[in-house]
């Protein structure tokens, strides 16, 4: 059936007959929607061309979170899981110390994999810390939601934690001194003291256990929460990998670590990263130097999701202070 002449075709609507569709060039283009900016993967309006639904703008930020150092910390963690596997086979913790003295010295590649594993954790540190650092940059905060940006942000202080049992765990002089203030601090935590102390610490009753319990379950975790959640573990480049856990093997020989025995030492200093709550110390109250100014971090952290510009610089004023305390307890 021919179609009428002159009955105008309306651009909304498309008549239909039995058999065919009569369209016009002009109906056509007074269809199709106005032509906008296109972004890679997304259609005119913030709606993905997968399933039309609305996603969430992006952040104003041109930084971009660099993919080789991403994956970097994704490939350190692996290399400290692995590594601590081989570490827990002749590990005691009932005889911290002497486990750590018998790794060193009696077990066959035992000084190469405690070495390997104390440098990729440093490694896994260090790049968590600047990870968190490209977030922001980034304005990454705007694009996640409250749950994610929470989750995102206790990575932080849980790889630190997580570090901080690695030093409990040893059983020298420096583990055991860490594990006692760590054990005061948590104690004085109003209502959650007690419990985040046995769950984490409990070093004058049970000495290393819960620790070294919390140091490879927590890390463990880590790796599967993350790598399932996060940076999707099966896509790790092989290269990637390789290139980290290579250069940690080429940093063996230059690494120093030594143990301090039982005895009397006039300054012991406890890890890098603590050596700033360590010094806060001497001039602060126990409360507010091992509790309240550590927790103000990863506080601020959070917060940059609501208030980016009064958090962001209160975080850096924090970061400068804790930094400075961290330089003067490391030269002192």
């Amino acid at each position: 059936m021919p179609f009428p002449e002159g009955v105008p075709i309306s651009a909304a609507r498309l008549t239909i007959f039995p058999r065919r569709i009569f369209l016009s060039a002009p109906a056509i283009r007074a269809a199709l929607p106005s032509p906008g900016p296109i972004f890679p993967g997304r259609l005119p309006g913030g709606f993905t061309p997968s399933n039309g639904r609305k996603v969430k703008a992006g952040s104003s930020s041109r930084y971009r979170v660099s993919p080789r150092l991403s994956w970097g910390l994704a490939a350190t963690l692996v290399v400290v899981v692995v590594s601590g596997l081989v570490l827990a086979y002749p590990y005691r913790e009932a005889f911290p110390f002497l486990s750590t003295l018998a790794i060193e010295n009696v077990v066959p590649f035992g000084r190469l994999f405690r070495r390997i594993h104390y440098l990729s954790g440093l490694l896994f540190v260090v790049l968590l810390l600047w990870h968190g650092v490209e977030a922001l940059l980034s304005e990454s905060y705007q694009r996640r939601s409250w749950l994610r940006w929470t989750a995102l942000t206790a990575t932080l202080p849980l790889g630190l934690l997580l570090a901080f049992t690695g030093y409990v765990a040893r059983g020298d002089e420096t583990g055991r001194l860490a594990g006692y203030i760590a054990e005061t601090l948590s104690l004085k935590i109003p209502f959650l003291g007690p419990l985040l102390n046995a769950l984490f610490f409990g070093v004058r009753e049970e000495g290393v256990h819960r620790a070294y319990l919390f140091h490879i379950y927590g890390t463990g975790a880590l790796l599967l929460l993350s790598g399932i959640w996060h940076f999707r573990l099966r896509r790790l480049p092989l290269e990637d990998l390789l290139f980290w856990a290579t250069l940690t093997l080429a940093a063996v020989p230059f690494l120093p670590l030594g143990l301090h025995g039982p005895g009397f030492h006039l300054l012991v200093k406890g890890p890098w990263f603590f050596v700033g709550i360590q010094e806060a110390l001497r001039h602060l109250p126990p409360r507010l130097a091992g509790i309240v100014f550590p927790a103000l971090g990863p506080m601020l952290y959070l917060g940059t999701k609501a208030w980016p510009r009064a958090c962001g610089r209160a975080l850096l004023l924090w970061t400068l202070l804790y930094g400075g305390l961290t330089v003067v307890g490391l030269v002192r």
